[in-house]
């Protein structure tokens, strides 16, 4: 599930969105000679860019919010230091927030006219999250009830939002692939080898 599948419905687009609630407008104003076809093709590139940037997957954000949890890293350790061990472990209500801000400098005929801000907020609502921890690594999701709240935001203008979705999350995020969750630690259990020795 991405972003963008969570925020608009099937065969949405941003278009209308940008449009109605006129946020690149202004940008476009202040360029003389630009006619309504050229406004609209800009402004079809701009929800274009935003549009790619909610690929983002659902998944992917809430992992990067259990990555930094106690409870899993605990797990994650102890079961790095004992391969082959598994854990379940039981994790308290809680909230993830994934909020993000990206840019888009606006450039016609070679000169920069202004700059689109964008804002993406995702929060995720979590009880009753039940986790399968093995060899560091998260390996299923047993259980657990999630409400998210999401929103986009450009130039300060909300042009989507949904509110208090509920989701199965074993149903939802079926894992694909086990998920490192000491990705940026160094194990300490790995052979290392010393660069530029060598023997005869």
């Amino acid at each position: 599930m991405t972003v963008r599948s969570f925020l608009l419905g099937e065969g949405e687009d941003l278009d209308t969105p940008l449009r109605t609630h006129e946020t690149v407008g202004p940008l476009l104003g202040s360029v003389h000679g630009m006619t309504s076809a050229a406004d609209r093709a800009v402004e079809h590139e701009l929800a274009t860019v935003v549009d790619n940037f909610l690929g983002l997957d659902m998944f992917d954000l809430m992992v990067g919010g259990w990555c930094r949890y106690a409870a899993l890293r605990e797990a994650a350790h102890r079961t790095r230091d004992v391969p082959g061990s598994e854990e379940v472990v039981a994790m308290a209500t809680h909230r993830i927030k994934s909020a993000h801000r990206p840019y888009i400098d606006v450039y016609v005929d070679g000169a920069k006219i202004g700059t689109l801000e964008v804002e993406l907020e995702v929060v995720f609502w979590i009880s009753g999250l039940v986790c399968v921890v093995r060899d560091a690594h998260l390996t299923g999701v047993r259980s657990g009830q999630c409400a998210v709240d999401a929103s986009l935001a450009v130039q300060g203008a909300t042009l989507t939002e949904r509110r208090g979705r509920r989701l199965d999350l074993p149903g939802a995020f079926a894992l694909r692939a086990p998920v490192p969750l000491l990705r940026e630690e160094s194990n300490p259990r790995e052979a290392r080898t010393v660069p530029g020795g060598s023997w005869r």
